[in-house]
């Protein structure tokens, strides 16, 4: 006669074993389960009768909701994790039910499956480190090639922040991990104690001085919407800043526009150059949400001093863009395509790839330009001007958004968000 623990094992792959999509010729989520069992095994072999049910039920029946049933962004990516975690967990809570387990086993049950109290109930935290280490084991060799160099050292950082000290121990120990992401899984008692919010940009190589004094006096302005927090400034380009500003600690906050090769693989290399290979990087500038609406506002502000209604009125959004990677292409074009609709149209126009701004700008008539850009380094103090009056731009043209009076407000609100995600 089988036991309610074997019941209910035999119940969830019986489940599992419905999935349509194959993995190695066995449907995906009975794998799944059966692969969570084995690292639970190995990582906790006195687990309770409720941990490893968790553990085999992680997935139940997830092809069920498919991720297209949710928008795409990272909002609609989470709305579909939560509702994925309660169908999970009521599912196997019915499970349970029918083997005899009683209230308070399948209580523990849902919250294991809903995450609630992750770093706080140890049941919770153990099956987030066996899911860390089966997806690490089994998964991360095929996911890794599908995604961006950029996005990889996040995917690597959530993943060990996810992790109990133990389990980054035990994973530094039985897996190969590289150099450049073995920070992320030490031992994270200091890093929880985030030292210092650290905002990085380029800097004019040239003549390092005016922009490292720029960079500080954003920081300044940013530390005054964060109370208790020090927040330092430091461009790549001055000799030494960024070791002076970040160490392991820190939190660094990149003045960049584009989330691409820079922030994903040169930063965190210039890091480890100044001491600091631990440094938690978050998303640049040019990420922030509330770009869309700033930039709508102050280009709407501008062109009502002309008298132009929006309707009327054409946006010049000019941007970095490079030769070699397509990120500054990518996120200003996709800005574009957002705001359009609050303008008769929306042109952009970019200083190091086609189209280029003097092209661009040529013949725009009720026009408003604003650079998307961070500062105001060599790029908006000669290229920009350089380019518009090569175009005859008679147009409004508008300060960098990265120097508007609410970039400050935005950036520390960022900063606080991340701060509390690093100690949640």
């Amino acid at each position: 006669m089988k036991t309610k623990l074997e019941t209910v094992l035999a119940a969830i792959d019986a489940a599992n074993a419905q999935d349509p999509n194959l993995d190695d010729g066995t449907p995906a989520e009975l794998l799944y389960g059966q692969r969570m069992t084995a690292e639970q095994e190995r990582l906790f072999p006195q687990a309770s009768d409720v941990l490893r049910i968790a553990c085999r039920g992680q997935h139940i029946e997830r092809w069920t909701l498919p991720r297209g049933a949710y928008p795409e962004g990272r909002p609609g990516y989470l709305q579909w994790r939560q509702e994925q975690g309660r169908r999970h967990a009521e599912r196997v809570a019915g499970l349970m039910q029918d083997a005899g387990y009683d209230e308070a086993e399948i209580a523990q049950a849902r919250k294991l499956l809903m995450k609630q109290g992750l770093k706080r109930d140890p049941e919770v935290q153990a099956l987030e480190d066996v899911i860390c280490f089966t997806f690490i084991r089994w998964y991360l060799g095929d996911f890794a090639p599908t995604q961006p160099d950029h996005k990889l050292p996040r995917i690597i950082e959530k993943t060990a922040r996810k992790m109990s000290p133990e389990a980054r121990a035990r994973a530094l120990a039985e897996f190969d991990i590289p150099d450049a992401f073995a920070p992320y899984f030490a031992d994270d008692t200091a890093q929880a104690r985030i030292d210092a919010a650290v905002i990085v940009s380029h800097g004019q190589p040239g003549d390092p001085g005016p922009q490292q004094q720029a960079i500080e006096d954003l920081a300044a302005r940013v530390a005054a919407h964060l109370p208790g927090v020090t927040v330092r400034g430091a461009t790549l380009a001055m000799p030494g800043a960024l070791a002076r500003a970040a160490t392991s600690n820190s939190l660094i906050y990149p003045m960049f526009m584009a989330e691409g090769w820079f922030t994903g693989i040169e930063l965190p290399r210039r890091l480890t150059e100044a001491g600091a290979p631990g440094a938690h990087i978050t998303r640049p500038f040019g990420a922030n949400p509330g770009l869309d609406a700033l930039i709508v506002a102050r280009a709407h502000q501008a062109a009502a001093e002309r008298g132009w209604r929006p309707n009327e009125t054409t946006l010049l959004l000019t941007a970095h863009g490079s030769q070699r990677s397509q990120a500054s292409y990518t996120i200003t074009t996709a800005l574009a395509e957002r705001i359009a609709p609050h303008f008769a149209r929306v042109v952009t126009g970019f200083v190091e790839q086609e189209p280029f701004i003097a092209d661009a700008a040529r013949g725009l008539s009720r026009a408003v330009s604003l650079p998307f850009f961070a500062l105001r380094a060599e790029h908006v103090l000669e290229d920009l001007p350089d380019a518009l009056d090569e175009a005859g731009f008679d147009g409004p043209r508008l300060d960098p958004i990265g120097l508007d009076d609410e970039a400050p407000r935005m950036i520390a609100t960022s900063i606080r968000a991340e701060l509390d995600r690093q100690t949640a």
